[in-house]
């Protein structure tokens, strides 16, 4: 029987560049846990001494926080550049979130501000879901999560100086280093500072987020997803909600457009804090998904550690077998009545790649909503000037025909319930 569990059949990552391999080979001559601490104490003093600020919040951020740390600096088994990074982006949370509660405590009127039907993509991962949404954020009347605001929402943004505000040049070289120390990378994503991000970035500020930290530490912090695995799943979700209002305080539109493929693993858990969700699922070929995932997740991994491993926390995202339960779960939820009629839209890649602007429109109208002339050239204009052709092609293995066939099989329930077509 053919091995569909591609990160299993000979994923190897990239050569590097130069310059890193260089800043790898120099630290493997040092004590680089010593040099680039990871433990806690450490953390906190700095990002404390560095904001003036001491007070995080209520306290249900310590433990996933803890855990997390000891994980990373255990097992996940990061070379000297992977731990310059994941140290700069702990601090980077930890000040953040002192922030963030500081301004709440300040001007405690932002616990007033009302998130009303924020419309969420999900899907299986390299599905189209961040082309949709950077589709939509070209509507003027929505909010979207931009990288900079993801990795600085304090202080909060304002509409006049939205367009201008200096974090976005603070930012950019620090979500486009990924793709100077990985330029493979460029093949498969976007990352810059005015582009639409995930919502898992900001639910690290909680630090629970299992599939952000998993992701951006090379996949080997078993016992931190195995800790969030008996987790309120409700939680990330909750900070999430208030690093929106805090986003939305002086900088207000219409609805926010968000996006998470790991939504897929907690819809109930969703519903709960974001009751009144417009869900949009978008559809593609999972045999086809999954490859380019695995492709991409492996660039993604081997950007902190010469040992990318695929674990746990991304499984059903680069394993057809846990893909198909993960997608089987979802109709199950579906077909449960769950979630509320007309609460989840779908649409399909294929429909996305022949006409965009329609399949948004088609979107709007599902919900009800109206979509101005302005919005609607502004779309299109988005999708005259960024053609996909201008980024590099993505190439990834897909298997023998043994290895499609039996993906094929493991996603039939997914395909013919939604009517997804096959692309390969």
């Amino acid at each position: 029987m053919t091995n569909n569990n591609k990160q299993e059949a000979g994923w190897q990552p990239p050569p590097r560049p130069d310059w890193v391999a260089r800043i790898n080979a120099e630290g493997r001559g040092m004590d680089i846990k010593s040099v680039v601490p990871l433990d806690e104490n450490s953390l906190l003093e700095h990002a404390r001494s560095n904001t003036g600020l001491s007070d995080f919040g209520d306290e249900n951020w310590r433990d996933p926080f803890q855990v997390l740390v000891k994980s990373l600096d255990d097992e996940a088994e990061l070379h000297l550049m992977g731990r310059l990074m994941a140290r700069s982006e702990l601090l980077a949370l930890l000040e953040q979130r002192l922030k963030i509660e500081d301004a709440y405590k300040q001007n405690p009127e932002i616990e007033d501000v009302e998130i009303v039907r924020p419309l969420t993509i999900v899907g299986q991962g390299r599905c189209g879901s961040s082309a949709l949404q950077n589709l939509l954020a070209n509507d003027p009347d929505n909010n979207s999560l931009l990288h900079w605001q993801a990795y600085f929402p304090c202080p909060p943004p304002t509409a006049a100086t939205y367009e201008t505000d200096p974090r976005i040049e603070l930012v950019h070289p620090r979500v486009t280093q990924i793709s100077r120390i990985t330029p493979e990378i460029e093949s498969s994503h976007e990352f810059g500072a005015t582009l639409p991000i995930e919502t898992p970035h900001i639910h690290a500020f909680s630090f629970r987020s299992a599939a952000f930290f998993a992701a951006y530490n090379g996949g080997g912090i078993p016992s931190y997803v195995e800790y969030m695995q008996s987790q309120d799943g409700a939680l990330p979700f909750e900070y999430e909600k208030r690093v929106l209002k805090l986003l939305q305080w002086k900088n207000p539109r219409r609805y926010w457009v968000l996006k998470s493929p790991s939504l897929l693993l907690q819809l109930s858990d969703y519903l709960k804090v974001f009751p009144d969700v417009a869900l949009v699922w978008i559809h593609r070929d999972p045999v086809k998904a999954l490859s380019s995932m695995v492709n991409h997740m492996g660039n993604v991994f081997s950007c902190r550690t010469d040992n990318p491993n695929f674990g746990e926390a991304l499984k059903p995202f680069i394993n057809a077998e846990a893909g198909s339960q993960m997608l089987n779960a979802s109709i199950d939820v579906l077909e449960s009545g769950i979630i509320p009629e007309k609460t989840l839209c779908n649409v399909l890649y294929s429909d996305f790649i022949k006409d965009a602007v329609k399949v948004a429109e088609s979107i709007y109208d599902y919900f009800g909503l109206a979509m101005s002339d302005e919005a609607r050239e502004s779309m299109a204009s988005y999708m005259r000037d960024y053609p996909r052709s201008l980024r590099p092609k993505h190439n990834y293995d897909l298997g023998d025909a043994e290895q499609v066939r039996e993906e094929r099989e493991a996603y039939r329930r997914y395909q013919a319930y939604f009517g997804v077509p096959d692309e390969v």
